[in-house]
């Protein structure tokens, strides 16, 4: 079985990243990227497309430990306006 992933809107991506450090969002946006790029089918591989996949993975994991490492919520407390 395989996990579909569901595009976040806009909206709430924007809401989210003015919360979140500047290196978690950058991190967000480098593991989207890299996420897309592996997604394109392309087969057989040529030398030069497994470094460049190769160096797409690294970049997807070094998003993905800096995304596992920051909390899911800001550390500062935020005010409901109702």
């Amino acid at each position: 079985m395989t996990a579909v992933r569901i595009p976040t809107p806009a909206a709430v991506r924007l809401f989210s990243a003015r919360l979140a450090p500047v290196h978690v969002v950058q991190a967000a946006a480098d593991a989207d990227r890299a996420e897309e790029w592996l997604s394109i089918p392309c087969l057989p591989f040529r030398p030069a497309q497994m470094a460049t996949r190769e160096r797409v993975l690294a970049q997807w994991h070094r998003a993905d430990k800096t995304l596992a490492a920051s909390p899911l919520r800001p550390e500062q407390a935020t005010e409901v306006l109702s």
